[in-house]
């Protein structure tokens, strides 16, 4: 394999960092890199502590998550409407065009942050009752793209977060996403707790209903183009994602942060499929009715622990994919390292690594958009170049991730993170 310019470079910025192996096999292409020589500090496994004195019970990590969620739990926001200009562009606001793809930076478009919206599930009566079918939503899209040729409708882009994780840990990816031409959505279910908590089949529904919600509303709908969905999730998010893809020919992409499949918390039975096995249907089904390979990327930790056990994480989803596949695993993350923001509580229950939470974000982010870029339909140059756009605003239109291999992306965010201790591992199939 041929190593690109940029490849080389982002080595040199990153100072410290040495290529240790470079391998290409059958189809499969792994890098290894070890960026600094100290030792990795020994993972802190989370020891749950007794509910009460003289109780004898013991609190279990998702009591102790539940214990935090109600501490933050959002606070009903009152109904309000979103107005149709308030996504129009105008000459005044447009944005610099882009002149080339550097994904571990925000993109070209400027980003609308709607109201937070509220939507009742009606269609999932009575599997959800009352509150329970409610969601509080919140929207981000992309502005400004007329200047350089990106015009609506986009694809979107559905955010789930991990169980019982507010969707405001997961900010700044919609705002990511959103930067580079993606109507994402972050929601929150409004009354699912530790102790009523909806199954995997019902959250599943929730993502299509999302998915026929930006379709229909009377302003998202505008911008939205719901026949191409990329859907990302986080830890339990990320095996929603695939179970929805599975059943959703809508979802053209995938991107997973950390997912976990079925474990002793949530063990496999009635309501709680597994992800592992839906991904190796998902192939099956392609082969059977003709539809579209859904290709995945993978971003996982090393130090996933309890929170993410190796008979349940990130490695048996890619092991599982026959579709085209890209797995990059930060081996000094934990679990909960991917979030904007960590509580106290968090950081007790998921062991953490010596990597900043801000460097692990940055390399997740740059990932999540480039392949993105590379995947779903319609990202690609010509696309944007063939929208009736003068030559010279067509040139600047965005360049697709294939022009690039995956490992000049990966050091490109190493490099842009400015961290000296740092070991990844990328890997692809079926590229």
């Amino acid at each position: 394999m041929q190593i690109p310019v940029s490849f080389a470079s982002a080595l040199h910025r990153a100072h410290c960092c040495q290529l240790t192996s470079l391998h290409t096999w059958y189809g499969r292409r792994h890098v290894s890199t070890v960026s600094c020589s100290r030792k990795v500090s020994l993972a802190v496994r989370a020891v749950a502590e007794e509910s009460a004195v003289g109780t004898g019970q013991v609190v279990g990590r998702r009591q102790l998550l539940a214990g935090f969620a109600a501490m933050t739990v959002d606070t009903k926001q009152p109904e309000v409407s979103v107005q149709p200009g308030v996504l129009e562009d105008s000459e005044a606001q447009a944005s610099s065009p882009v002149t080339s793809a550097e994904y571990t930076s925000p993109g070209p478009f400027r980003v609308a942050r709607l109201p937070r919206l509220e939507h009742t599930c009606h269609k999932l009566f009575p599997q959800c009752l009352g509150t329970q079918c409610l969601l509080r939503l919140d929207v981000f899209c992309p502005k400004g793209g007329s200047s350089f040729g990106a015009l609506p409708p986009y694809p979107v882009a559905v955010f789930t977060g991990g169980f019982l994780v507010s969707s405001s840990s997961y900010l700044s990816y919609a705002e990511r996403l959103a930067s580079w031409g993606y109507v994402t959505v972050l929601y929150d279910k409004a009354a699912e707790t530790a102790v009523d908590n909806l199954d995997d089949v019902i959250s599943v529904k929730f993502i299509q209903e999302i998915i026929d919600w930006c379709g229909s509303h009377p302003v998202i709908s505008r911008v939205s183009d719901t026949s191409r969905v990329y859907l990302c999730g986080h830890s339990r998010g990320g095996k929603l994602s695939v179970l929805a893809a599975a059943v959703d020919p809508r979802v053209v992409a995938l991107c997973l942060l950390d997912p976990v499949d079925n474990t002793v918390w949530a063990p496999l039975g009635p309501g709680y499929p597994s992800g592992v096995q839906a991904l190796k249907k998902l192939g099956d089904k392609q082969t059977a009715d003709g539809r579209q390979a859904v290709p995945l990327a993978l971003i996982g930790s090393g130090l996933g622990g309890d929170c993410a056990p190796k008979a349940a994480n990130f490695r048996l989803f890619y092991e599982a994919c026959t579709a085209p596949a890209w797995m990059v695993s930060i081996e000094q993350a934990g679990h909960f390292q991917f979030l904007d923001k960590q509580s106290s509580m968090q950081r007790a229950v998921c062991a953490q690594g010596k990597i900043p939470d801000y460097s692990v974000r940055q390399i997740s982010q740059a990932v999540m958009v480039a392949w993105a870029q590379a995947v779903v339909p319609g990202r690609s140059k010509a696309s944007f170049a063939s929208q009736q756009t003068p030559a010279s605003t067509a040139q600047h239109a965005f360049s697709p991730v294939s022009t690039e291999t995956s490992d000049s992306i990966v050091y490109k965010a190493l490099a842009s993170v400015h961290d000296p201790c740092v070991h990844l591992q990328s890997r692809t199939k079926y590229l």
